[in-house]
């Protein structure tokens, strides 16, 4: 059997939206010299992002406080890309990552993006996590909130549905990935993922998205705007004992890649919940 080239697999993994490339696999080289002259092509991520959200590049333009010949500039020039500082800022606008409208935006950067840079704090255990974290960070959102798996958090944050209900109403995108208890043979894994679902189930189709992941997920995600907090289960050992990581999410940052890669492609599997006729959620 053939083995299938790095680049190929990485060029088909599942998901539009994978953050992960073959260039997370080998190290930065130093770039020498000028490249060659190519055609120039029109920016289409970036014309097609303003289209979709009914934006003009005189609104946009109006938000960086740029000129809108600038922003035209940048829609028909694929090879131009503005300062870092304005790059950033047009993305958060537009709510995509930076590197989808910009991806060479990185490439003249001396440094390099580590780990260590996004890496915020880690703790030994969920119990260890600062009380205020989970809920200051619920509170505190303004663009998405996504739970991925158990984290208990209605353990942690007082009247929860309550609160993710309120951050609907504010225009807050809200989605919850479950695990399903059928597909779990743990019997305590099983019980929790019950529990989970007595929590969130009540929410759907009250401006939240909630869904069933076929199988169990050993992998806990909290996104919060551009917080993730992750636990990583650890084989052998309790559920309690596995360390907790608060990351801030760097477009280029290689641990955001791989968690954000992880919760679009459990998105994609994950099938949704339709909430019966007698399910009401409680505020």
């Amino acid at each position: 059997m053939a083995l299938t080239p790095v680049k190929a697999f990485y060029d088909t993994l599942p998901g539009a939206r994978s953050h992960l490339t073959s260039a997370d696999l080998r190290p930065t080289l130093p770039t020498t010299g000028t490249a060659a002259s190519a055609p120039i092509h029109c920016n289409e991520r970036l014309r097609e992002t303003l289209l979709a959200l009914g934006c003009s590049p005189a609104d946009l333009a109006a938000r960086l406080g740029v000129d809108p010949k600038t922003v035209e500039r940048w829609i028909g020039n694929a090879n131009r890309t503005p300062y870092p500082r304005t790059a950033y800022q047009a993305a958060r606008i537009l709510d995509v990552d930076v590197t989808y409208l910009w991806p060479t935006i990185h490439n003249n950067r001396v440094s390099k993006i580590e780990g260590t840079d996004e890496l915020s704090a880690c703790w030994p255990g969920r119990a260890t996590v600062p009380a205020d974290l989970w809920g200051r960070l619920l509170i505190d959102a303004q663009r998405r909130i996504i739970i991925m798996g158990d984290l208990a958090l209605s353990d942690l944050v007082p009247n929860l549905p309550g609160l993710l209900l309120d951050k609907a109403d504010q225009g807050v995108r809200l989605r919850v990935i479950l695990s399903d208890p059928d597909a779990i043979a743990n019997p305590i894994d099983r019980i929790r993922a019950i529990e989970a679902e007595a929590v969130y189930l009540p929410l759907a189709g009250h401006g939240i998205s909630v869904s069933r992941y076929p199988g169990r997920l050993a992998t806990t995600i909290l996104r919060v705007d551009d917080d993730l907090i992750v636990r990583t289960g650890i084989d052998g050992c309790p559920t309690a004992f596995a360390p907790v990581m608060h990351l801030r999410a760097l477009p280029n940052g290689p641990l955001s890649r791989l968690y954000l890669t992880s919760i679009d492609s459990v998105i994609e599997t994950a099938v949704p919940v339709t909430p019966a006729p007698a399910m009401q959620a409680v505020a």
